[in-house]
């Protein structure tokens, strides 16, 4: 593949992300399969522990309490080295999609490599950016909450009227509803914002603070793309999705949901759905990658950075031919 670095038209963007993707099929998503893996096996496992409570003859409480334990390590667990492997995928996508740019074949054990020498600052890149997005969605509740909570204690009074506490609590829940469409809304404008923070990290020497410094800097005038983008691979990766799970679905509904052929079919849905998301996984990581390199081109002349430094060094001077001294100043 020729990847050449000059600018992109929208169309020469999206058939730049999609060829990278087609040519490289299994090396990417040998990249993302790890993090698949664990959710299919995580899915599996929820299943079968459903199914032996739902199937239980006997209720017994004590039984019920090791359950909800265990399963709150597990997430917890899960959660963690599921992140650790994301992260992991999503660098080595990074690495090797710098490779192609570069003129060199990547390949899985590389790409692993340089994702892991950057693990750290990937890991706290990741977790200020949850912080960020989440926090705001945390505030946009404190004040539908503060409402709801008010009105649900004046019907805690007697003699109080309840048509003014059902008026708070309504007042309450659409409040609460424009809040969070707001919150939504800049969450999802702060993510496009942070969208080359990742790529930031693992090809430049920086840290996580600097990393969504940067990529605030580079998306500039480039957030439409950024959206198009989280469009195409959502939906991409949904269709995928729905295409392999769907008939496990509709036989599982035929032959009854509760039946132990029914619970399987369940299963092998779930572990096809996840597959599916899995091969269309690394359209955005890739897409990120490449409008990584267009950011830096647009505003920083990379083009012209590279070419400078491909040049020869100047050629000595012949021999024979000494360097003639500057005039001495009277």
């Amino acid at each position: 593949m020729n990847l050449d670095l000059r600018t992109l038209t929208v169309s020469e963007f999206l058939d730049r992300t999609f060829s990278i993707y087609r040519h490289r099929f299994l090396l990417f998503v040998a990249l993302m399969a790890p993090q698949a893996v664990l959710s299919v096996a995580a899915a599996l496992a929820f299943g079968l522990a459903s199914a032996s409570v739902a199937t239980a003859k006997d209720f017994q409480f004590e039984k019920l309490i090791g359950l909800v334990i265990g399963a709150a390590l597990g997430g917890t667990v899960f959660t963690g080295v599921h992140w650790v492997l994301y992260v992991l995928g999503v660098g080595a996508t990074t690495a090797a999609v710098s490779d192609l740019y570069g003129g060199m074949a990547p390949e899985v054990g590389s790409a692993f490599r340089a994702a892991a020498r950057k693990l750290g600052p990937l890991l706290w890149l990741t977790f200020l950016m949850m912080v960020r997005l989440c926090g705001v969605l945390l505030a946009s509740a404190v004040v539908p909450g503060m409402l709801i909570a008010f009105g649900g204690g004046l019907t805690a009074f007697e003699g109080t009227s309840r048509p003014l506490a059902g008026g708070i609590i309504a007042a309450g829940v659409v409040a609460f509803a424009v809040c969070f469409l707001i919150a939504f809304a800049i969450v999802l404008f702060m993510g496009m914002r942070y969208a080359v923070a990742i790529p930031a990290v693992v090809l430049e020497p920086i840290g996580g603070r600097e990393a969504i410094r940067r990529s605030i800097r580079l998306t500039r005038m480039l957030l439409g793309r950024v959206f198009l983008l989280m469009i195409c691979g959502a939906f991409v990766s949904w269709a995928a999705a729905m295409v392999l799970q769907t008939p496990f679905i509709v036989a599982a509904l035929l032959v009854g949901a509760e039946t132990p052929l029914g619970f399987w079919l369940k299963m092998a849905g779930t572990a096809s759905g996840t597959a599916g998301q899995t091969i269309t996984a690394p359209i955005t990581a890739i897409g990120v990658v490449v409008l990584y390199f267009e950011a830096r081109i647009r505003h920083e002349a990379l083009d012209l950075q590279v070419l400078t430094e491909a040049l020869p060094p100047p050629a000595p001077p012949a021999a024979g031919y000494a360097a003639v001294p500057p005039p001495v100043p009277n």
